[in-house]
């Protein structure tokens, strides 16, 4: 008898903490559906969406179509439609024009009995192609160490977030799972955060915060890093449950060493768009190659190249050095370029199937049974699971009065 009053109240701590779970994971759910959170909008990126792009995350599919001998056909028969072809084909026709007319003032010239005064000796130009090529180099390996330390960063988001919340939903007493769902949504909506403030768009972040934090989005909204206000509200809440003895040290320790992870993402992001590389390795690289793509042209003509061999060389010279080039410009930002919506969307499913593995896990076995079969005691088998979750407007299960 002493026992059915100790039982009944653990049976209503339990539904309560259900009760909280399902319903941070509902609106986990419900802000990963807005318009907001479906825009994949890249603005770095001029490709179209395909298999073969930095446009999505790949899969065992994208790397399969990546090594497999159709890619030659593949590129041959997109080359045409090229985005780095579409960004430089303006600069392109205009050393062809440039090079009609050094080649029909030579030939005015050679009519009038001038010869060629346009010309120039091949030996300066093999001099300066050595130098000019270091420069591309170094500067293209200098954009693409941007570009890996982005992925680094943002590529960690999901599994910090999953580990936050497995040891948060773990250590924490059911009686403080309503604190547990407000870390989930706070976790939920830290990758949207980051990504809608490296793009620029903080109007977009205010529906999915009004669903994750109903009383804290005006708040979090007029604060000018929202990512890092988002994580000061996480740590408020790992506070109050350190102070209140319902988290132990030990995994209060980790959290905060895989919080301070997610701070140090934030940090990386906002060094990648405030400090690019040395723009005078942009302007005096671009400066190089106007010069040493502008006096092909004139060695072509001193090489006595027919008009169809000099029209041929610039185009496929042009194409070649200005593609590189054109390619260091389009990930020196990689915040434009990555696909920053999925790893936010990521970041928010792995915290949501957290809470929803935690939701239909298995009970595990009592020690003083012998033979337990795992998953034959499932909070998936128990009814009052589900009812719990009705209307949005419902409260959870009341404690009964002692």
């Amino acid at each position: 008898m002493e026992d059915g009053p100790a039982h009944e109240e653990e049976e209503q701590v339990r539904l309560r903490s259900l009760y909280y779970i399902r319903r941070a994971l509902a609106d986990i759910q419900t802000s990963s559906g807005t318009p907001e959170a479906l825009d994949d909008a890249m603005p770095g990126v001029l490709e179209r969406k395909s298999l073969l792009t930095m446009t999505h995350l790949w899969d065992k599919r994208s790397w399969k179509r990546h090594r497999s001998l159709g890619r030659w056909w593949l590129f041959v028969r997109n080359w045409p439609s090229s985005s780095i072809l579409k960004s430089i084909r303006p600069l392109i026709n205009v050393l062809l024009l440039f090079t009609l007319l050094i080649i029909a003032v030579n030939r005015l010239a050679e009519h009038a009995g001038l010869g060629r005064p346009l010309q120039l000796p091949l030996a300066p130009l093999s001099l300066q192609a050595a130098s000019i090529g270091l420069l591309v180099v170094f500067r293209n390996n200098q954009t693409h160490d941007r570009l890996k330390e982005a992925q680094r960063a943002l590529g960690g988001l999901g599994p910090l977030g999953r580990e936050i919340m497995q040891l948060l939903i773990v250590h924490v007493p059911p009686a403080r799972a309503r604190d547990v769902g407000h870390a989930a949504r706070l976790l939920a909506l830290y990758g949207w955060a980051l990504k809608m403030q490296c793009r620029g768009e903080e109007q977009s972040l205010a529906p999915i915060a009004a669903i994750l934090l109903p009383r804290a989005h005006g708040w979090l909204l007029q604060r000018e890093n929202r990512p890092a206000a988002v994580l000061l509200r996480l740590r408020a809440v790992l506070g109050a449950l350190r102070a209140h003895g319902a988290l132990n040290s030990d995994a209060f320790k980790f959290i905060e060493e895989r919080l301070a992870k997610l701070s140090a993402v934030d940090a990386t992001c906002n060094r990648l768009a405030t400090f690019p590389v040395p723009p005078s390795y942009h302007r005096h690289g671009s400066r190089a190659l106007i010069l040493w793509l502008g006096s092909l042209p004139f060695v072509m003509e001193g090489l006595n190249c027919h008009i169809l061999q000099s029209l041929v060389s610039v185009a496929c010279t042009a194409f070649l050095l200005l593609g590189i080039d054109h390619i260091a410009i389009e990930i020196e930002q990689p915040l434009d370029v990555l696909p920053l919506h999925v790893f936010a969307a990521n970041m928010s499913t792995d915290v949501a199937a957290v809470l929803e593995s935690w939701w239909l896990m298995p009970a595990l076995p009592k020690w003083d049974e012998i033979e337990v079969q795992l998953g034959d005691e499932s909070f998936k088998s128990q009814p009052q699971g589900d009812e719990l979750l009705q209307e949005k407007g419902d409260e959870p299960p009341k404690e009964k009065a002692s």
